[in-house]
């Protein structure tokens, strides 16, 4: 059994969530592997949207334009009752350039990060799956085996689980992963449709019978049928079947054709608090799963990939100590907690059988300041650290608050997320037309906030956590 040791990061699995950590890593010159079980066979598309905060993030990764351009902007959602249009939700609420959701189905996603992963001198070694791992003082020793039964030993820096619900990682942590399951499946077929609904818009009806179907464009022809049925066993369902479950539910003279995926999602709400332990981290749907609204999961396991890619990459490469490690968890840990309550909001909205309960809270969502807070919820705009361990000083007039998400603004002859791409932090002060010092991290969020005169702030935050490493 051989052992190799050429590696300061082993990202298990190589969903979007492990993928984006890789190249995050691999762009600041961290020796990476990418190992997953899966042995490469073509996959099914999954999640089909991904949100604002996570485009802002492919555009600090140099690589939002590849998205944008193979995807399908979905401006906002309505809702119908009866097959009247009862409410809508306008995204042009977002305060953010990408004031829509972008629809692109998960494997075209991932072979669009793949692509960059490549670009960067990494690959995918497929079909290499986890069987165990150790820690130690100075790294963890991860027991591998090849599809051909070859054990191996492989030694790296650190380990991150990015291995999905069924986390490997996980179970050999023996962490608790807290919740329960829903007692609803989801039907879902990505399919053409012959009607005419505005294929930049999310549609839901309810039916007579109170139960909801969704359809949810995934480009210009074909749509992902969305629909809730009881606990059914998880067995793909017949296109027969969901075209009687469009007929009960839908308006009426909707016809289902051409299928490409006709697949069961069973459902569930979990989460764990252990998001590190010692020199192991776990990621995306390894550290939290919900229903599937809105790609919410997905988009939540990109951004925790952003958020400790980062910080990994300058702990390896001596640019920060240990203890800003700690900080994912103690950010990710409530974002995670955020996104779940909502998700399950959502999905406990589109299952209520009280018409009146119903229509009371569309009553609700109609107002222009609820409006803007469901669309930037939506978009995981709202995700701040604001109370996070790291982040330093206190509101300075006419700026934002520490720990706040930065906006894309112009600085230097280009824009902050330009800036950002040389993963390294950016500090932005009164020759870009601020009033004061912002100090923003190399995922977006502000890390400190000092005025003009008082740069207290920031030299708190370098030496508490190491000189912090700055883009020219």
């Amino acid at each position: 059994m051989n052992t190799t040791t050429d590696c300061d990061a082993l990202v298990v699995g190589a969903g979007p969530t492990g993928l984006t950590l890789a190249i995050t890593l691999l762009a600041r010159g961290v020796r990476t592997r990418v190992i997953d079980k899966d042995p490469g066979l073509p996959k099914l598309s999954r999640a089909i949207g991904f949100q604002a905060r996570t485009l802002e993030t492919l555009d600090m990764m140099g690589i939002a334009g590849r998205f944008l351009a193979r995807g399908h902007p979905v401006r906002g959602v309505s809702v119908y009752i009866g097959g009247r249009r009862h409410l809508g939700i306008d995204l042009s609420y977002c305060d953010s350039e990408y004031k829509f959701i972008l629809g692109l189905p998960q494997n075209k996603a991932e072979d669009l990060l793949r692509e960059r992963l490549a670009e960067l001198g990494g690959t995918v070694e497929s079909g290499i799956e986890l069987l165990d791992f150790e820690q130690g003082a100075d790294g963890v020793t991860a027991l591998t085996r090849s599809p051909d039964g070859t054990e191996q030993y492989l030694r790296a820096g650190y380990l991150v689980g990015c291995d999905g619900a069924h986390s490997k990682v996980r179970n050999v942590l023996d962490v608790p992963f807290v919740g329960q399951p829903y007692p609803w499946d989801w039907l879902l077929a990505d399919t053409e449709l012959n009607w005419d609904g505005a294929a930049d818009q999310v549609h839901t009806f309810w039916g007579v019978d109170g139960q909801p179907v969704a359809f949810i464009p995934i480009d210009e022809k074909l749509w992902r049928v969305s629909v809730p049925v009881p606990g059914r066993g998880g067995q793909p369902p017949t296109l027969e079947e969901v075209q009687a479950l469009v007929d009960a539910r839908g308006p009426g003279g909707i016809l289902l054709r051409n299928p490409e995926t006709l697949t069961c999602f069973r459902c569930q709400i979990r989460s764990t608090d252990a998001y590190r332990r010692g020199r192991v981290f776990l990621a995306g749907d390894a550290a939290h799963i919900h229903a599937p609204t809105g790609a919410q999961g997905m988009n939540l396991g990109i951004n925790d990939a952003a958020n400790l890619g980062w910080k990994l990459a300058h702990v390896i490469r001596g640019q920060a100590a240990d203890p800003l490690l700690d900080s994912y968890g103690s950010e990710r840990g409530p974002a995670a907690r955020q996104v779940l309550a909502f998700s399950d909001n959502m999905v406990r909205f589109a299952m209520e059988k009280s018409s009146l309960k119903r229509s009371t809270r569309m009553m609700l969502v109609r107002l222009p300041k609820v409006q803007r807070r469901m669309a930037q919820r939506i978009a995981q705009l709202t995700v701040s650290y604001e109370s996070s361990p790291i982040t330093r000083g206190h509101q300075v007039a006419g700026l934002p608050r520490p720990g706040q998400r930065m906006p894309n603004v112009v600085v230097r002859g280009g824009t902050l997320h330009e800036a950002l791409r040389g993963g390294g932090y950016v500090l932005l002060g009164p020759e870009d037309g601020m009033g004061g010092w912002i100090l923003v991290r190399p995922d977006g969020y502000i890390a400190a906030v000092a005025s003009t005169g008082d740069r207290r702030a920031l030299d708190d935050f370098q030496s508490a956590l190491g000189a912090y490493p700055l883009n020219a």
